[in-house]
């Protein structure tokens, strides 16, 4: 047991953690449940691990730990906020269910009428500050991204056997995701929402620049859901493919973690006929094989006409965008749910704003040259996003 601490707390040395703050010896977990700041050896959670994993610990684990990092006292030695009962899942990265805790998943449906803005909400999505901004980390192009280019993406995950990530979505404040509400409506349920990720297959994001210059990001954040809310209208085909996520705390904006901005001022409304977009996500490649790697493509807006075309059995309307990518290998590379989006003029400067949600084009790419993805436009469904912000 003493070796198996030892060596799991070199590892945790190894890597750059989040430190919590905390008031003597009480602190809050990062789900925001409270703890006692103690010795990692004398955590019951980490001391339990050997019958449970051996030494193969997951990923998600070890990125649990480095988050429950704490300031101790004279004790020597690294600090965790050890949850008090010490039980934190393994799977959504969530604390189990308690008697004063929320862990339903419900869904609100405005009855709001539909096409009129909220103010409460605009000035939610007004209050964001620093949207639409990559890192600082120094990119170029590929149709890989590099890590932390487009920090506002997510991953959704489900309670399901074999790969779990089915969907991707988009932060847009500190405590909602926007996403497709077929991605909230399908078999699988929807346990968590995965942030800050960029290699599925690593433990940790790194990469090299300029051949010498190691660049790594801090851990992936997982949070709980405490609402879904897809768009009352959506009855299971392309229209009103939109629903909203309301997470169980809030969301700390970092290098990895930032949200996008929304088409919230006039200046960022205007949309140019042939207007190129990224799309990125972790979706199907040419290949037909899920990607562990976020990918992006360059999409460029057609005529509704040109999928209404194509899609004979679900035919686009004025609520959706129409986008068509160069060839089978770029064409829908985002997962159904990421966003459509691009460089903008926005508040007196230029920020990545979205224009769309993917509604066809993440379930469908990949199948032959020139196919159209179906979008969900964000411009037109303003208004309902607003009166679901609080």
């Amino acid at each position: 047991m003493q070796l198996f601490i030892g060596a799991l707390g070199l590892v945790l040395l190894a890597i750059p953690t989040l430190v919590l703050s905390q008031s003597g010896s009480s602190c809050y977990t990062p789900v925001g449940d409270p703890g006692l700041c103690v010795q990692l050896q004398k955590c019951q959670f980490v001391r339990d691990l050997p019958s449970l994993y051996g030494k193969n610990i997951p990923r998600s684990i070890l990125n649990q730990i480095r988050q429950m990092e704490c300031v101790g006292g004279p004790e020597p030695g690294k600090h965790l906020c050890c949850p008090n009962p010490s039980v934190i899942s393994a799977q959504s990265g969530t604390s189990r269910d308690s008697p004063n805790r929320k862990s339903t998943i419900t869904t609100r449906q405005t009855e709001e009428n539909l096409n009129r803005i909220d103010p409460r909400g605009m000035e939610v999505l007004k209050s964001v500050t620093g949207c639409g901004k990559k890192s600082n980390i120094k990119l170029s192009g590929g149709e890989a991204t590099k890590i932390g280019e487009f920090p506002w993406l997510v991953l959704l995950k489900y309670e399901t056997s074999g790969r779990q990530f089915l969907c991707g979505g988009s932060l847009i404040t500190d405590r909602f995701v926007l996403t497709a509400a077929h991605c909230t409506t399908n078999d699988a349920k929807l346990i968590a929402v995965r942030m800050g990720e960029h290699d599925l297959d690593k433990p940790q994001d790194c990469q090299f620049f300029g051949g010498r210059r190691k660049e790594c990001l801090p851990p992936y954040e997982e949070f709980g859901i405490e609402a879904i809310r897809p768009h009352p209208n959506y009855k299971g085909s392309i229209n009103f493919d939109i629903a909203l996520i309301k997470l169980d705390r809030q969301v700390k904006f970092k290098t990895h973690i930032k949200p996008i901005c929304l088409p919230i001022v006039s200046e960022s409304r205007d949309i140019a006929y042939d207007q190129s977009f990224y799309i990125s996500g972790w979706g199907t490649t040419e290949n037909n094989e899920p990607s562990s790697i976020l990918l992006k493509a360059v999409v460029t807006r057609k005529d509704l006409s040109v999928c209404r075309n194509y899609y004979i059995n679900a035919p686009a309307n004025e609520n959706h965008i129409c986008a068509v990518g160069d060839g089978i290998s770029q064409t829908c590379k985002g997962d159904s749910g990421g966003p459509l989006f691009f460089l903008s003029a926005f508040k007196r400067g230029a920020r990545y704003v979205q224009y769309g949600v993917t509604s066809h084009g993440g379930i469908r790419c990949g199948v032959s040259q020139d196919q159209p993805g179906v979008f969900t436009s964000v411009i037109n469904m303003l208004p309902w996003i607003t009166q679901n912000l609080y």
